[in-house]
């Protein structure tokens, strides 16, 4: 099994390749390009190893980069971490990916709701809106993913 430093490395390394298949499947158009590749780049941070209950590289480098945000982002995932299994489908090529899409979307939801209650704003219409962005950004993060699981020894 691979370090976290060893998956950062590999998602970097991994982000302009993610971004050239964008914008060769999108006909060089670049905010396809730029999406992928920011997806990709998100792997570090939106790891399958966020099924772990200790600390994460995502983590530590949140916590070394902001205390408060570090802290709310581990917060975020204890959750996600208690009820997945480490390496079990979280680490399963696109399966793993969607299920900290949805995990994410159903934490946005839920302060979509709370700002609507108290704010009257709606959050909800910008995914609505950018739903291929979405997709695009979506699988640039499966590709670092992909890597991942790779790195891990391909296990299902």
């Amino acid at each position: 099994m691979a370090s976290g430093r060893t998956h950062v490395a590999a998602t970097i390394a991994l982000t302009p390749m993610a971004a050239m298949i964008a914008w060769q499947l999108a006909g060089g158009e670049p905010t396809a390009a730029a999406l992928a590749g920011a997806g990709c780049l998100s792997g570090v941070l939106i790891s399958p190893d966020l099924d772990m209950t200790g600390r994460t590289i995502s983590e530590t480098i949140l916590l070394r980069w902001n205390m408060i945000i570090g802290r709310l982002w581990i917060a975020i995932w204890y959750p996600y971490a208690l009820i997945s299994k480490h390496r079990g489908l979280s680490h399963v090529p696109v399966f793993g990916t969607l299920s900290r899409v949805i995990y994410l979307s159903a934490i946005y939801v839920g302060v979509h709701f709370l700002l609507q209650y108290y704010y009257s704003l709606d959050l909800l219409q910008w995914p609505i809106l950018h739903q291929q962005e979405l997709m695009i950004f979506v699988a640039g993060l499966a590709i670092s993913d992909f890597g991942h699981w790779v790195l891990d020894g391909c296990r299902f």
